[in-house]
């Protein structure tokens, strides 16, 4: 019967111990995550200040917190596995092996990742730039770790992996300050040169958002088959580049027509013969074959005869020898 007696008393004892160490750690744990976080913050928001001071480029600024931010909370999780008694080596292990398992399954987004830490240290480009890769031009809207967006002319939003923008031709239009606006002008044979080139450099002075230093350029380019072909070219801020480009044109064409200035087009020219042709003709018949000029065949190899004869020998014999056997 002493043996079925429970000590109640122990049992309360021991599980109010227990209870007595749980709740400390569990208090010591949020303690810890509390301070953490807020120490995060405060260190974050710190560091958004002194990189918005600097001439860090936002996209470099935005990268570096948030690999910062990482580390701060992997740090806050390990101090917390240490209050509640998890080992750290098998914690480092299990983050190993989920960390390998996510690179097998994220080769893709790796790779993105890894040349948007390409785009953010070379800076081809930054927000707000006007590029081209491939066939996508656009304004850059966003560089993300893993894609950028641009937005295009026609507001359409388009999101490129990394790894496509660093593996594809690339060209920046705004990364110089200024730009060379490029024109090719077709007039007829018959005009006069001089004046052509002399109205399209009025035009392109006329415009207040060309830039006069280098002067606007005009000369005879090419000599084609049906018209006189002048090229042209001015220079301006990248950001007024399409202004004086349509404006140029709209106003050369219609300086031309004022000037009466002739811009040819292909034409397709016909004309009627009201004279004769003759052509020389032969009116002798064609000539009788004549046979002992005709060309003779070719004679037989000498080859080929001694072999037709050797099969025609053999044939006979055979055909002897069974006669013989025959008898």
């Amino acid at each position: 019967m002493n043996l079925l007696l429970i000590d109640w008393n122990a049992i309360g004892q021991e599980a109010l111990n227990i209870l007595k160490t749980v709740g400390i750690n569990i208090l010591q744990c949020l303690g810890v995550f509390i301070l953490g976080y807020i120490v995060i913050k405060l260190v974050i928001k710190v560091l958004r200040k002194i990189f918005s001071k600097t001439r860090m480029p936002s996209v470099t600024a935005k990268f570096l917190l948030t690999i910062i931010k990482f580390s701060l909370y992997l740090l806050l999780l390990i101090a917390i596995c240490q209050i509640i008694g998890i080992p750290i080596t098998g914690f480092v292990a299990v983050i190993s092996a989920a960390g390998l398992a996510l690179s097998l399954a994220m080769q893709d987004s790796l790779s993105n990742l890894a040349n948007g830490v390409v785009i953010i240290s070379t800076r081809p480009f930054n927000e707000g730039d006007y590029i081209k890769i491939d066939d996508v031009e656009g304004t850059v809207k966003e560089i993300k770790m893993l894609h950028t967006i641009i937005d295009t002319s026609d507001n359409k939003t388009i999101s490129i992996p990394n790894s496509i923008v660093v593996g594809s031709e690339l060209i920046n239009y705004s990364h110089n300050k200024t730009r060379k606006v490029t024109f090719s002008f077709s007039v007829d044979y018959a005009t006069d040169v001089e004046k052509a080139k002399q109205i399209i450099k009025n035009v392109m002075t006329s415009c207040n958002k060309v830039l006069l230093d280098p002067a606007p350029f005009s000369a005879l380019d090419k000599l084609d088959e049906s018209c006189i072909t002048i090229a042209a070219n001015c220079w301006c801020y990248s950001n007024d580049y399409w202004d004086v480009y349509y404006y140029v044109m709209e106003n050369v064409f219609n300086e031309f027509k004022r000037e009466n200035v002739a811009m040819p087009y292909n034409q397709l020219e016909v004309r009627l013969r009201n004279d004769k042709v003759t052509l020389p003709v032969n009116e002798q018949p064609l000539p009788q074959r004549d046979e002992n000029l005709a060309v003779k065949p070719l004679e037989k190899d000498d080859e080929s005869d001694a072999f037709e004869k050797f099969v025609k020998t053999y044939k006979k014999k055979k055909k002897d020898k069974k006669a013989k056997q025959k008898k």
